[in-house]
């Protein structure tokens, strides 16, 4: 099992057409050229290797450290400008992709953000939790097993991507140990956080706690 830490880029807003045809898992190659001119235009010098084809989410462990640092400075600007105060802003978006035997079951869904870590931590540990996401999953605990039912209704927000199985089951040390993993790999990245603070003279107190942990609910 692996709980993988992503972030979502956009950037789509550069004046490059939008594709035709969506979603963005059944024209992946429309939507990668997309994506890959959108990042060009907006400045990003080194390329994206997204989790999936057509997706915009990108492991943060294979994000180049130019282009972090592009990501960073602008995430962090209108907070730098007085444009809003700090507890107004937002930890960087995205979440954690769960694959179990190569297979991804549950993506982040619109809002989700990494601070979701500890939506994981308590399910892990048969506590009720809120996922800050939409749509959100219904969680249920049985024995050592949690169960994840993706299903909706008919007028009900669909998840993104469209979930292959919408029921499955996951044992709760099996997850207790994707996190440990997932919580390293987010204290790596919380550390070039702190060097880019750093090199680009952004004088944000903690940075790496705005950019990841400082949203967590506890």
């Amino acid at each position: 099992m692996r709980l993988i830490p992503v972030i979502e880029i956009g950037y789509a807003n550069q004046g490059i057409e939008t594709p035709e045809h969506g979603p963005y898992w059944e024209y992946p190659n429309e939507w990668d050229d997309f994506n890959n001119k959108s990042y060009k235009k907006a400045g990003f010098k080194d390329s994206f290797i997204p989790i999936d084809p057509g997706a915009s989410l990108y492991e943060i462990d294979l994000i180049s450290d130019d282009n972090l640092k592009k990501i960073v400075v602008d995430h962090t600007q209108e907070l730098r400008n007085g444009d809003y105060d700090r507890d107004q802003a937002s930890p960087l978006f995205g979440g954690y992709v769960l694959e179990i035997n190569g297979e991804r079951l549950f993506y982040p869904q619109c809002c989700g953000d990494l601070g979701d870590i500890q939506f994981w931590r308590n399910i892990s540990n048969t506590k009720e939790s809120y996922y800050e996401g939409h749509p959100a999953p219904i969680v249920k605990f049985k024995n050592e097993e949690i169960v994840f039912d993706l299903n909706v209704q008919e007028f009900d927000e669909e998840f993104t991507p469209i979930p292959k199985r919408r029921v499955f089951q996951l044992r709760k040390e099996e997850l207790k140990k994707a996190i440990k993993e997932a919580e390293s790999t987010l204290e790596k990245f919380a550390n070039r956080f702190q060097v880019i603070n750093e090199s680009e003279d952004l004088r944000l107190e903690r940075i790496e706690d705005l950019l990841v942990w400082e949203n967590i609910n506890y």
